[in-house]
């Protein structure tokens, strides 16, 4: 077995832990830190750049990465994990007082990725007065809009969660087809655009930033979307809606709801990633006055319905190894992880350089 397949079989089988409840430390919002210190209130340390990935994979530094991984080796190499008080297990906090840049590992979920960032904003020992944060993370992405690879430059997210639900066998009419109905009483939390005019400048920043993908998502694509134009396309970056579920979720019926929640509420661009923490992090920012400071950053490495051959049970309750299953329908085995997570860090990166240079800045 090749270390490459070595590598995709086993971020396989920690994701499927994950879905199960088992997830190591590592996957679960815990790496191994560095050390941990406590921060020192008697100060307030002005904070340029806050990153915010979800999970990592194993430790923070020198293995396969996770969303955090190559950040921290850029930005925060050698720092201690700071210990954030009341605040989930998930949370780990680094700061270099170098360059002025926190990474906030917040944990997966809207639950982890809020209290993450309320406990850490409430802290006197930074000011985020001046912050701009760049949330960044993978997501699962819009079939026929977006392909293995993409980066999508969120301009909205929305919860698809607050509403209703109900069991496609118990809709009255199926000609309605969808299975999510909105309630305009939670409209003040549901949904937040992020300021149009910081999009704008980011986006024109890293519309042009080399996507990475493999010869082996390429194949997959073409196999399974042979007479769509879309699948043939290079990874690119665009600008979309993303659509917040603690549930990780596929198939058709969602992908309709995904749609049509960007559609409800308004959003300035279609849905195109679908994701578990942004409108989290837009809550949680919009309760420090932060809201128009966020940047978010989601690479596709997943798409939203299953491909050929593949069904729920297959994918995430079959007892069987994942060794077996890495083949050219399974959605859950395209090896573009990796590729992904470089992807990531290379439009985050022009985006954080471009805030510490001070060619990007939020309106004040």
């Amino acid at each position: 077995m090749s270390l490459k397949r070595a590598r995709v079989i086993a971020i396989i089988a920690v994701l499927l832990m994950i879905l199960r409840g088992t997830a190591p430390g590592g996957l679960s919002g815990s790496p191994v830190p560095i050390s941990r210190v406590y921060a020192d209130d008697t100060k307030s340390v002005p904070v340029k750049v806050l990153i915010l990935p979800k999970f990592e994979i194993g430790d923070i530094t020198g293995d396969f990465p996770g969303e955090a991984q190559l950040f921290y080796e850029y930005y925060c190499a050698g720092c201690e994990e700071i210990a954030i008080p009341n605040t989930t297990p998930s949370a780990h906090f680094y700061f270099n007082s170098e360059n002025g840049v926190g990474l906030l590992l917040t944990g997966s979920g809207k639950t982890a990725a809020g209290l993450s960032l309320m406990s850490l904003l409430s802290l006197n020992a930074y000011d985020f007065s001046d912050t701009v944060i760049v949330s960044v993370g993978c997501a699962g992405g819009n079939t026929g809009l977006c392909i293995y690879g993409d980066m999508v430059l969120v301009t909205a997210a929305c919860d698809l969660e607050l509403g209703y639900h109900a069991g496609s066998r118990e809709i009255a009419d199926p000609e309605y087809g969808l299975t999510w109905f909105p309630s305009d009483s939670f409209n003040e939390y549901s949904c937040k655009h992020l300021d149009p005019e910081l999009c704008e400048k980011a986006y024109q920043l890293i519309k042009d930033c080399p996507m990475r993908t493999t010869e082996n998502t390429r194949r997959i694509l073409a196999k399974n979307f042979p007479d769509e134009e879309w699948a043939g396309r290079e990874p690119q970056v665009l600008k979309g809606t993303a659509v917040t579920a603690d549930s990780y979720w596929k198939g058709t019926e969602d992908h309709a709801n995904a749609v049509a929640a960007a559609d409800y509420y308004g959003c300035p661009d279609a849905y195109a990633a679908t994701e578990m923490e942004e409108i989290a992090v837009m809550n949680a920012a919009e309760c420090f006055g932060l809201q128009d400071r966020v940047i978010s950053l989601r690479v596709i490495v997943n798409l939203d319905t299953f491909l050929k051959g593949e069904s729920p049970e297959q994918l995430w309750l079959e007892a069987e190894s994942y060794g077996s299953k890495v083949t050219d329908e399974n959605s859950e085995t395209v090896d573009v992880f990796a590729s992904g997570m470089e992807n990531l860090f290379d439009a985050g990166k022009i985006v954080i350089d471009a805030v510490l240079a001070g060619k990007l800045q939020a309106a004040q």
